[in-house]
């Protein structure tokens, strides 16, 4: 406690500015995940995937559910012996929804790729559909690779939607298309001048795929999937955390920043332990860690609930009147009103345990998982669904799920502790 006013003392006589610090930040990480951000492609993909997220929470409860109505899953008996007779039917329901969420995609990016490029977003969306089933033709069979429309399919569709439909733009900008007379109805107008695009377009891909036998699925999976896996470990994992918490905490919304970047793995890893969990694979063996579900039990928990408790306790009657006011919300982890409201942003005392006590949180959270201490979670649930719940119900009521989240709020507590002190004292004496 001692070197901690020595080190405040050296901040405040030094006039050590946030701000340098916070414009650093802007300049090195932000600034290039904002140029990123604003392609329209990498938007479209963003936005695409995110359509999908309903298909894969229903998909993942369905599952759930299943996984109660049958024997050795969580116990040695089913958990919900009246749900048994009808496992098999909701497991085919989600094969049809999680199981096709790289379908879906296809769909969803084609349809926004194509109101960035300004061409018919009807005749996109299928154009996007149909690109991506051809991908999928099994030459040996001679019929169609279904596997290839699950989430190990989303590099693939990610792929032929955003070239098929800037292929589309290309004939349509340049005018290699087929013109109608005046007075002919939009709907028809618009088949007509998507018949010339689809036509090069969709025997192209059919070349590709069947007569020159180029499986791009195989393709894109023995390239980029060596590299997306090796992304799910404890230093990637806890590096990303920590740039997150920095964009937030220069006022920025760390996790839309680089959703673009993480959120096809993260679609991909819960989607192949979802899998895994159906093929009776055990719960603490699942292939992935890394899923968006981690990130909550993680991060605010430790990064802003520890503050929220020391609020509740502050002699400040504003810090009082802030955390009563914005409970309700954090407990859903929405963590704004005490971000932008205490704040914590750009806050010479308080931004560096925001950082610190976040990170922290994470490196532990994964490391539980690594350690096989929690089963591994196979469900996605809605982003506000608080961490104490969704640590229960997504690792199949593991409640090792439930004592993380406590950990990570006991650190972040310890961390905040004697940053909040002195903040408290400047406020104080200010007042």
């Amino acid at each position: 406690m001692g070197y901690f006013r020595q080190w405040i003392s050296r901040m405040n006589k030094k006039k050590i500015s946030i701000e340098k610090v916070s414009d650093y930040i802007i300049n090195v990480v932000a600034s290039p995940m904002i140029r990123l951000g604003e392609y329209p492609a990498v938007c479209s993909v963003r936005d695409g995937l995110v359509a999908t997220v309903p298909f894969v929470i229903l998909g993942s409860l369905l599952l759930l559910l299943a996984m109660l109505g049958q024997d050795n899953t969580f116990s040695t008996h089913a958990l919900l012996p009246i749900i048994t007779p009808y496992s098999a039917k909701m497991i085919l329901f989600f094969q049809l929804t999680m199981g096709f969420v790289a379908l879906y995609a296809a769909v969803a990016i084609g349809i926004i790729y194509a109101g960035f490029l300004s061409v018919d977003r009807i005749s996109a969306a299928l154009l996007s559909l149909a690109s991506f089933i051809l991908f999928n033709i099994d030459n040996i069979e001679h019929g169609m690779n279904v596997s290839g429309f699950s989430a190990g399919g989303l590099f693939t569709a990610i792929t032929s939607s955003l070239l098929s439909i800037r292929c589309y733009h290309f004939f349509v900008q340049r005018n290699i298309v087929i013109k109608m007379p005046e007075g002919v109805p939009p709907n028809v107008i618009n088949a007509f001048v998507a018949l010339i695009p689809y036509t090069v377009i969709l025997t192209a891909f059919w070349l590709i795929r069947s007569c020159f036998n180029f499986d791009f699925n195989q393709f894109l999976n023995a390239f980029l999937i060596p590299f997306v896996n090796a992304s799910d470990n404890i230093v990637v994992y806890t590096v990303i955390k920590f740039i997150t918490l920095m964009l937030w905490g220069v006022g920025m919304h760390g996790d839309n920043m680089l959703s673009p970047v993480v959120s096809p793995m993260l679609l991909q890893w819960v989607g192949e332990n979802a899998k895994a969990v159906a093929e009776g694979v055990a719960l603490t063996e699942l292939p992935h860690i890394w899923t968006t579900v981690v990130d909550r039990l993680s991060m605010w928990p430790a990064a802003v609930w520890s503050v929220l408790f020391l609020m509740w306790r502050s002699p400040l009657k504003h810090a009082r009147q802030l955390a009563m006011m914005a409970t309700p919300a954090s407990v859903f982890t929405i963590v704004e009103p005490i971000v932008f409201g205490l704040p914590l942003v750009l806050n010479p005392y308080l931004f560096v345990p925001f950082i610190l006590s976040g990170t922290v949180g994470s490196l532990v959270t994964y490391a539980f998982f690594d350690l096989h201490l929690i089963n591994r979670v196979f469900v996605e649930l809605p982003w506000a669904t608080p961490p104490f719940i969704s640590g229960y119900i997504a690792t199949g009521g593991d409640w090792m799920g439930v004592v993380v989240v406590i950990i990570n709020f006991c650190l972040g507590t310890l961390i905040y502790y004697p940053f909040w002190k002195a903040w408290e004292k400047s406020q104080l004496n200010t007042n």
